[in-house]
């Protein structure tokens, strides 16, 4: 059983060491051969300093994206990864590694979207959770779609094609998770929302106030790509 961690670090200084020793623990008790990819995402912050110090006491993958957007780091954690296994997870861990379940590594063709919705979510701000709702309402409207979170960082995929999926990505901001998804769909590979359980960190770096505008307008642009 083969597994790539991808972890986009954008600012993260503060929560890579916590979150990096939690990791390997849980892969110390498992017979699993595995990677960690993190991807430093233009970070203005001593991540990449962090990173390096960590690279000395853990065998880690780091790479560098200067272009700014979670879908440009997920997309080259994903050309670099190694195995046909892979897990996204955010570097803060606000949902747990140890919602990987070993038995996933069995599964073939299939993406498992953790879905806040479905299962509990801790510490989120009103504010947060309404816009969180708003948005996964317009989704859910222009794409017809019976997901109820496409926008959670931790995600699953078994695909033979990884690379070929990583190169049909086009969105470089958060609604990545979105273009990821429909990507999945073009691929004929399964899609499945799974219960996780969340819990909100404030060093979250999407804005109420900027982001909104960007997603709908991104939206725009994957509904279109995958019309036909």
């Amino acid at each position: 059983m083969m597994i790539s961690v991808i972890i986009p670090c954008y600012n993260e200084q503060n929560t890579l060491k916590k979150s990096t020793e939690k990791i390997f623990k849980y892969f110390e008790n498992k017979k699993i051969d595995y990677e960690i990819i993190f991807i430093n995402n233009a970070s203005t912050d001593n991540t990449l300093h962090v990173l390096n110090d960590l690279s000395k006491d853990y065998k880690i993958i780091i790479l560098d994206e200067p272009k700014k957007g979670k879908g440009n780091a997920v997309k080259k954690g994903l050309l670099n990864a190694t195995f046909d296994k892979v897990l996204i997870i955010d570097a803060d861990l606000s949902t747990d590694i140890n919602e990987l379940k070993e038995e996933w590594l069995s599964l073939e063709n299939i993406m498992l979207i953790g879905s806040r919705y479905l299962g509990n979510e801790i510490k989120t701000p009103f504010l947060r959770r309404l816009s969180g709702f708003i948005l996964n309402s317009i989704i859910r409207f222009f794409f017809k779609t019976k997901i109820r979170d496409t926008q959670c960082g931790f995600k699953f995929i078994s695909s033979k094609d990884i690379y070929d999926l990583s190169m049909e990505l086009s969105i470089e901001g958060f609604m990545y998770d979105l273009d990821l998804i429909y990507s999945c769909f073009k691929k004929s590979i399964d899609v499945v929302e799974i219960p996780i359980k969340y819990i909100f960190h404030s060093n979250s770096s999407v804005s109420l106030l900027r982001d909104p505008v960007v997603m709908l307008i991104d939206m725009l642009t994957i509904r279109k790509k995958f019309k036909n």
